[in-house]
């Protein structure tokens, strides 16, 4: 074969004007626009009970629906509840893989409200959590320092 080619390499310069930048007058800013909310929409919501007028006559008995969970906080609480010595029964069941909700069913002893055992569980759950957020946190500080 031949010569390799040569490729020249060409500089150029450029001339720029060198002149002070101007900096523009102070613009106050336009404040963000917030997007508004469509009103005819109604929220999501987080818990419904599936017959209020039953739980009116008997408050011992109690079924809920939670939207927005699984089985990751179904058993949780069930847990807890199956502790308490006020519940009778206590489980849930998710309707459907596909569906984002779960049914739960809560029955206490005569003259005990469900729902108020209910509360007292979602509050050991958040303690609960809590606890094992703070020690996977200090783990984890542990870890990379």
């Amino acid at each position: 074969m031949g010569k390799k080619s040569e490729k020249k390499v060409v500089e150029e310069t450029m001339e720029v004007d060198e002149q002070p930048a101007v900096e523009p007058e102070a613009v106050p800013e336009e404040e963000p626009e917030v997007e508004d909310e469509d009103l005819n929409v109604p929220k999501k919501k987080k818990m419904e009970i599936l017959d209020p007028k039953s739980f009116e006559q008997d408050p011992s008995n109690l079924t809920l629906i939670l939207y927005e969970e699984d089985h990751t906080i179904g058993n949780s609480i069930k847990h807890i509840l199956s502790r308490m010595d006020e519940v009778e029964f206590c489980g849930y069941n998710v309707p459907h893989p596909l569906e984002d909700k779960i049914l739960f069913r809560v029955q206490t002893k005569d003259g005990i409200n469900a729902l108020e055992v209910l509360v007292k569980a979602f509050e050991s759950v958040e303690q609960v959590f809590s606890t094992i957020r703070g020690k996977f946190e200090a783990a984890y500080e542990k870890s990379i320092a």
